[in-house]
């Protein structure tokens, strides 16, 4: 399969425009109208619900709205194709993504907006796939969308100029990495004893030839090389893939849950979810596909006041890669405030690029192999209480047999974005920046200079900055090229 490579220069006009584009998008302060469609009909209902939106408030921050075009979004996956060499059936799978992500916040926008507000989104994507067909054979109209496309990165740069960055780097360097070895010293120690809790995948794995056949089948790959599945297709995967979580206390903070609204606030009660999505990365020429379980925690308790790092919710993200075949290629754990990323890459399939590292801190963690037969082993995440740290990583289809096990489901990460709120309405878990409210850290004040927005605090996906030194971004397409090279 072909690799689309990014865009290794931009003009001075398409620089102006996205600089243009990014001011008008700070804050998402003010509504930008669309570009006409292919009716008025259909532009009039796009300009009435984008202001209607708009005077209520409601914005979302997952992908980020092509000005002019409301109804597609981009994000970092979509953003690493150079879209200045893409073949009309290639243009058309990017747009049918970002037209895919523009209706799903759409969605999520509408269930926000009191039930009485009149919009069809049926009948408002109906418009938008019209416009689709016109960008897709009008090269004018293709070139002005990829002038404004643009997907800021998740850093605030003034911040590093105002707060010294250069001078602190070293500082911060040393005090990272003095993390990082207290977490290597840590991992291999399983959790045990009366107090632990497991937790259980609802719905039992699939058959191991299932992957196989999924991402083997005739247009299981679009155009672009993209992973093309069915929402069935996908859940199976996520079914096959999920994890165990074994949990070192039985204390409300150590249970994964739900988010609900109640007096002001954000908690995680029961039941226990797991909230899933797909992404994709590259790997040399393929691109591959990785599935996303997200786990809420209600907090992570301060054993003091002048705690750095606890607050309100907590969390995982466990994020499996898999090759054409359904085979692991890597796991990879961190919190959802984009701290404590760690990589557990199969060790036949990858090893790490030290020259690529340089001096960014990275938590590469061997695992070992399954026992027995590999293909009916899934996961058993060990997790400390309290700080939910990855303490293990084991393998087997039976963590302990006989013990008690308490079932999480499964839903989509978009519920996140359109919660009940218990009076018969709905509201994001995320502010309009893409954070969790309620869930800010006392690091905040430390790391400021870092250029990340409020380190430790709980955030939305597409928005996980996952280092200090440097920049990484957790949903970065290129993570696999940039850091890994085959293994021998």
């Amino acid at each position: 399969m072909i690799l689309l490579s990014k865009r290794r220069h931009v003009s001075f006009r398409n620089l102006l425009l996205l600089t243009l584009a990014a001011m008008a998008l700070v804050g998402c302060a003010s509504y930008n109208p669309p570009a006409p469609l292919t009716s008025a009909g259909c532009t009039t209902s796009w300009v009435d619900v984008g202001q209607r939106l708009d005077q209520a408030g409601i914005r979302d921050a997952q992908g980020t709205e092509i000005p002019g075009y409301p109804y597609l979004r981009v994000n970092r996956t979509l953003m690493d194709f150079d879209l200045d060499t893409l073949t009309p059936e290639q243009k058309r799978e990017w747009l049918e993504h970002a037209l895919d992500n523009g209706e799903r916040a759409l969605r999520a926008r509408l269930k926000r907006l009191d039930s009485h507000h009149g919009f069809d989104p049926a009948w408002l994507m109906h418009c938008a796939r019209q416009q689709v067909d016109a960008l897709v054979s009008d090269s004018d109209q293709w070139q002005s969308l990829a002038a404004w496309a643009h997907q800021p990165d998740a850093y605030l740069d003034w911040r590093r100029v105002v707060g010294a960055y250069p001078l602190v780097r070293p500082i911060l360097a040393y005090q990272v990495r003095q993390l990082q070895e207290e977490q290597a010293e840590l991992f291999g120690t399983p959790v045990d004893g009366p107090e632990a809790r497991l937790f259980a995948p609802a719905l039992p794995a699939s058959d191991p030839a299932e992957a196989e056949a999924i991402l083997g089948r005739e247009g299981a790959w679009g155009p672009l090389g993209l992973p093309s599945l069915t929402p069935q297709e996908t859940a199976r995967l996520l079914a096959r893939h999920a994890p165990y979580l074994m949990m070192a206390s039985g204390e409300r903070y150590d249970q994964p849950g739900t988010p609900f609204w109640k007096n002001g606030e954000w908690r995680i009660e029961p039941p226990a979810r797991a909230y899933t999505l797909l992404s994709q990365v590259r790997w040399q020429d393929q691109w591959l596909p990785q599935l996303v379980y997200v786990f809420w925690f209600d907090k992570r308790p301060k054993p003091h006041p002048l705690d750095l790092y606890g607050g309100r919710l907590d969390g995982l993200i466990w994020r499996v890669t898999l090759d054409h075949d359904g085979e692991v290629v890597l796991y990879e754990s961190v919190h959802p405030c984009g701290c404590y990323l760690q990589w557990y890459p199969n060790p036949d399939r990858l090893q790490l690029n030290p020259d690529a590292v340089g001096d960014e801190i990275m938590t590469v963690l061997p695992l070992e192999p399954p026992s027995g037969d590999a293909d009916e082993a899934r996961p058993t995440i060990h997790l400390e209480s309290g700080t939910h740290y990855v303490s293990d990583v084991r393998f087997g289809s039976a963590p302990e047999p006989g013990k008690a096990a308490t079932s999480y489901g499964m839903v989509h990460y978009d519920r996140l974005r359109a919660l009940p709120d218990g009076t018969g309405k709905h509201r994001s878990l995320f502010l309009p920046n893409g954070l969790v409210p309620g869930t800010a850290r006392l690091e905040r004040f430390l790391l400021w200079n870092t250029g990340v927005l409020s380190p430790g605090g709980m955030r939305q996906w597409g928005h996980h900055a996952t280092a200090f030194i440097g920049k990484r971004h957790f949903d970065d397409p290129d993570l696999l090229n940039r850091y890994f090279n085959p293994a021998p």
